[in-house]
């Protein structure tokens, strides 16, 4: 009896406190619209049921977009074999496609030219065959229309700068307004931002590789030409560039920047035996396609002749300027 007194007694005041902290206590209120409260925006919280914090936070990207840089490589290497090493090893900067594929692309460089551009559009029309177009700035400029004419048949058009400087000479803003400038004339004509680039003569620097970074642009080089710029004859052009062509094989040709009457005269006889050969005409893109994840980190420099002798004698290491490619007679 005396610990069932207990136990009731104990309940009893147990109670009693219970009543006497819920008597003092302040009631909940829900705050009214004139208070000062945080908006939802500003806690990153979601004001509506079907959109989550996350979204709010992440800003919604467009589904397509004519701007399709590749991101910059970061950090960025000073020194050039460091820099070229960082680009390979994304295939940013390439002299060959797949050696282990029968693909080939042709590339045309120095155009659009009102007069010899058509001509090399309706053969690769006939043949049914794509290419690249790496256009200079200004051209594109005064030729809207067959850049956009090169872009609707299914050729991939380049960056070639904008009025084909040696741009290892110019300074990181030079070198920068010199591609953003051409960019932006294709970009106008097309529709389409150009991912490709290929430097005049073929010369880089540390300058023009950390630029072509940060623009998110692939730099292209060439492993096989004919150097059509001198006029050597039609039967030449044809030999030395069968001669060269191989798997993987990156064609540098023109179609601006002279006369290019015996480059025309040559193109159906190197499509045909090409194919002949076994060989796949395609374009920079669809060969970057078919490239192995990171195999150009492996290429060797490819030496070929510059379309035209740099417009200084040739640079040693300690001027900055380094070419990709060597000058030979």
């Amino acid at each position: 009896m005396n610990r069932t007194s207990l136990v009731v007694t104990l309940c009893a005041i147990l109670g009693l406190l219970g009543s006497l902290t819920l008597s003092t206590m302040k009631p909940l209120t829900v705050p009214q619209s004139n208070e000062s409260t945080i908006p939802m925006e500003a806690t990153g919280l979601a004001t509506s049921p079907f959109v989550t914090p996350t979204n709010r936070l992440t800003p919604a990207m467009p589904e397509s977009s004519p701007n399709n840089m590749q991101s910059p490589i970061q950090p960025f290497p000073t020194l050039m074999w460091q820099q070229i090493a960082a680009l390979q090893s994304q295939n940013r900067f390439l002299y060959t496609g797949n050696r282990y594929l029968p693909e080939v692309a042709l590339t045309f460089d120095d155009g659009p030219n009102p007069y010899y551009t058509p001509q090399i559009l309706a053969i690769l029309q006939h043949y049914r065959v794509k290419a690249t177009f790496f256009c200079i700035g200004q051209q594109v400029a005064r030729y809207p229309n067959l850049v956009r004419q090169e872009y609707s048949d299914g050729n991939l058009v380049g960056n070639h700068s904008w009025s084909h400087p040696n741009l290892a000479l110019l300074s990181d803003n030079e070198i920068e307004t010199q591609i953003n400038l051409t960019s932006n004339a294709i970009q106008q004509a097309t529709g389409v931002r150009p991912t490709f680039f290929r430097p005049p003569y073929g010369v880089v620097n540390t300058k023009v590789l950390a630029q072509a970074n940060l623009l998110g642009l692939t730099t292209i080089i060439w492993s096989d030409e004919a150097r059509d710029w001198a006029t050597p004859g039609t039967s030449v052009i044809v030999s030395r560039i069968l001669r060269l062509a191989g798997d993987g094989a990156i064609i540098l040709m023109h179609d601006g920047g002279g006369d290019r009457t015996q480059t025309v005269a040559a193109l159906p006889s190197i499509i045909t035996a090409l194919r002949a050969s076994g060989f796949q005409l395609v374009t920079l893109r669809q060969m970057l396609n078919d490239v192995p994840e990171r195999p150009a980190s492996t290429q060797a420099p490819i030496s070929a002749s510059t379309p035209t002798p740099p417009p200084v004698p040739s640079p040693d290491s300690s001027s900055g300027l380094s070419p990709v490619v060597s000058s030979t007679p």
